[in-house]
């Protein structure tokens, strides 16, 4: 039989629509702060959905750190809800100099899998071959804008980085949802792990990893693959709530 259904590319050839495939698309976007009761203490943050989302698979979260009295943000993410019904995130922080209380605005993008036909009483649903909806005309589909894939290895004595080498504009959002302290990504290499979003007050991509002996990240790649955090831009024109 021959294969049927749509398909639609962009003019670099890419496939950004398929009832083949599974299209990230836009589901929400707000602010949060990360605050901490004690200088020497994690701070914390976190978001409720205004909608959950309802995909197997968690949405991907990009965050934009938009101001704060410290200079670095490390920090890790944990994701609440589960399978079937994501509810929001917690944000865990930490700083690595000063002795004031952390209070950063930040700014989120939560991203999915369509999850939902539309409603409206005119546009397109598709469906997969299971039934299953993969996109519809009320979806706003996620536009990347760089990737994170070429790692440096800075050793330290107990903490070793990965830089990323990517320039962090200002409105830039970092996907942060791989990094959930990464005890399984990291081969159990690590003890925890994070990322740095502003380091000496400028924006960056580093993932910090904490050296518990054995284990390896394959964060240059291995059967020709490799370890790669999106970076996107969201412009309110076009993703709002």
């Amino acid at each position: 039989m021959a294969d049927y259904g749509l398909s639609v590319n962009n003019m670099y050839g890419s496939v950004v629509i398929s009832s083949s495939y599974k299209v990230m698309v836009f589901s929400e976007r707000g602010s949060f702060r990360i605050q901490s009761r004690y200088s020497d203490k994690e701070g914390y943050g976190s978001v409720t959905f205004a909608k959950p989302v309802y995909t197997q698979e968690a949405p991907q979260v990009f965050l934009r750190h938009v101001s704060g009295v410290h200079v670095s943000l490390g920090l890790f993410i944990t994701m609440l809800g589960g399978p079937g019904n994501w509810t929001g995130f917690l944000i865990t922080s930490a700083v690595r100099v000063g002795n004031t209380l952390q209070n950063y605005l930040i700014e989120y993008v939560v991203c999915k899998y369509s999850d939902q036909p539309s409603r409206q009483p005119y546009g397109m649903n598709i469906y997969d071959a299971q039934g299953q909806v993969v996109f519809s005309s009320d979806d706003k589909v996620v536009r990347y804008t760089k990737f994170a894939k070429n790692w440096t290895l800075v050793v330290g004595n107990q903490v070793d980085t990965y830089k990323s080498n990517l320039i962090i504009d200002a409105d830039d959002f970092v996907c942060v949802s791989s990094i959930d302290r990464g005890l399984n990504w990291f081969a159990d290499g690590a003890g925890y792990v994070g990322v740095s979003l502003l380091n000496n007050n400028a924006l960056t991509l580093e993932i910090t990893a904490q050296r518990s002996g054995g284990g390896y990240w394959y964060y240059q790649g291995t059967n020709g693959t490799c370890f790669g955090v999106p970076v996107c831009k969201f412009p309110l024109s076009r993703y709002y709530n």
